[in-house]
């Protein structure tokens, strides 16, 4: 089984969190009082690589003044990545320590399965006495830790977080709330806060898109919401109302992929939770063998049932919890993207009915338009009728009026005609010279349109053959 984790891990998906050079790494460390006290104590240290290795091997039994009394270290938390609350530099461990992590919490395949993840929950094959589990949603949240249930005292669990920005700053706001040893010291505390985290954000998520999804039915007035008092709604810009609604349903299906990882780590925990007390054998025996009945009952996990003689703070009341949040956050989902999808809908009849009533006033002015030309088209007709009527006596005049022809009234007297008129010479002369030029400038115009066309032709020819 292990082979296949590692098959996978070879693809990394969270490569800039590779490679490190800080000197120093953040770390949170939670104590609980077993001595029937039920407080917590959380602890934020900033260890440097050259004590990496007298951190590990501080004792996890100390008295702190905080818990009147012996306090046992439960939790260790590595983080890895940015934060943006101490002003937004690196704060993860190197490459070299981050692998000396890895090796001695048993969390190298693990870490390496879940940066190959896009998004998902695992339970990874352990090592001795540990069980190991994983928590990813690319490209926020990487979670991997083992939890030794075999340790004097309480089980002890060790975790690296990728994560940074607004993810850790709530993760870290989570972790400053109080914890009782029952779920600090459960197997799956590092799941219970990877699923408060994600379901902190998608109630963010749903609140914003609510808001633009109120703003753009206050636009189109499509509600019957009859608390709210919106003005008329406003036309124009409906596409940019489209986009954010694209925008919102594109949103919200994200919400929807991370919903869908708040049950499945819900789902872990339900099946993966230790909030029972340890058995004393286990709390005294230090090196208990892997087939005891003890170590075999926190192997297989079974689902907890809800019981009278079950502690307070028992797993099936904290996972049933989170299982009934989960569930009105998916109706609370499903109805968020039907009122999304009502105005897209709607958003796509406005768009089409303006684009038509768009059409409608085209078609009005195309109309318009005809007419006038039309009417412009009847005056130029009659423009060229009249035109017609006077060319031929213009042109008659016109060649009259040249020096052509002999208007001698003596040889019309002679020959006993008033119509008579005879020509001079450059009336042959006109005709030779106005017919060869006539017949060169139609020549002219032939071959300027034959060569248009040859190009015309060429130029398709190419083009098709560009296609081809």
């Amino acid at each position: 089984m292990e082979d296949v984790y590692q098959h996978f891990g070879r693809h990394s998906l969270w490569d800039k969190h590779d490679v490190f050079k800080s000197p120093t790494f953040d770390v949170t460390e939670i104590w609980v009082d077993l001595e029937g006290k039920n407080k917590s104590l959380i602890q934020n240290r900033t260890i440097s690589s050259p004590d990496v290795d007298n951190w590990l091997d501080e004792p996890f039994c100390q008295s702190l003044p905080s818990l009147s009394g012996t306090g046992t270290r439960a939790v260790r938390i590595v983080w890895v990545g940015q934060d943006v609350v101490v002003g937004g530099g690196r704060s993860g461990p190197s490459a070299r320590i981050l692998d000396q992590l890895a090796e001695r919490w048993g969390l190298r395949s693990a870490m390496d399965y879940a940066r190959s993840s896009f998004a998902g929950v695992s339970a990874c094959p352990g090592r001795d006495n540990s069980a190991v589990f994983t928590v990813t949603y690319h490209p926020k949240l990487a979670v991997s830790w083992s939890y030794n249930i075999t340790t004097i005292g309480a089980p002890r669990t060790h975790a690296v977080i990728f994560a940074e920005g607004e993810e850790r700053a709530e993760l870290s706001r989570i972790l400053k709330s109080t914890w009782g040893p029952a779920l600090a010291t459960d197997a799956m505390f590092p799941a219970l806060i990877c699923s408060l985290l994600l379901a902190h954000e998608l109630d963010s998520t749903l609140d914003d898109i609510k808001k633009v999804v109120r703003e753009v039915e206050a636009r189109t007035g499509h509600h019957r919401f009859t608390s709210r008092r919106e003005t008329q709604p406003a036309a124009g810009e409906l596409g940019q109302l489209s986009a954010q609604m694209s925008g919102c349903a594109a949103k919200l299906a994200n919400g929807a992929r991370k919903l869908k990882l708040v049950e499945e780590i819900n789902h872990l925990i339900s099946h993966h939770s230790s909030s029972p007390p340890l058995p004393a054998a286990t709390q005294r025996n230090q090196t208990q063998p892997p087939n005891s009945a003890s170590y075999r009952f926190y192997q297989t996990l079974p689902l907890q049932t809800e019981t009278a003689q079950q502690p307070a703070g028992a797993p099936t009341a904290w996972v049933s919890l989170l299982s009934h949040r989960a569930t009105m956050q998916q109706t609370e989902l499903t109805y968020t993207q039907s009122r999304i999808d009502i105005q897209i809908r709607a958003l796509f009849h406005l768009i089409a009915q303006q684009d038509n009533a768009i059409a409608f006033d085209t078609a009005s002015a195309t109309r318009s338009i005809a007419a006038s030309s039309l009417q412009d088209s009847s005056s130029m007709k009659m423009l060229a009728l009249v035109a017609m009527f006077f060319l031929p006596g213009s042109f008659i005049a016109a060649l009259f009026s040249t020096p052509l022809f002999k208007w001698d009234e003596a040889a019309a007297a002679e020959s006993g005609s008033t119509m008579r008129v005879g020509t001079r010479p450059q009336f042959a002369l006109f005709w030779a010279v106005t017919v060869p030029i006539t017949v060169a400038v139609f020549i002219m115009y032939g071959v300027w349109m034959w060569v248009v066309k040859k190009k015309d032709k060429r130029r398709r020819k190419k083009g098709l053959q560009v296609l081809v």
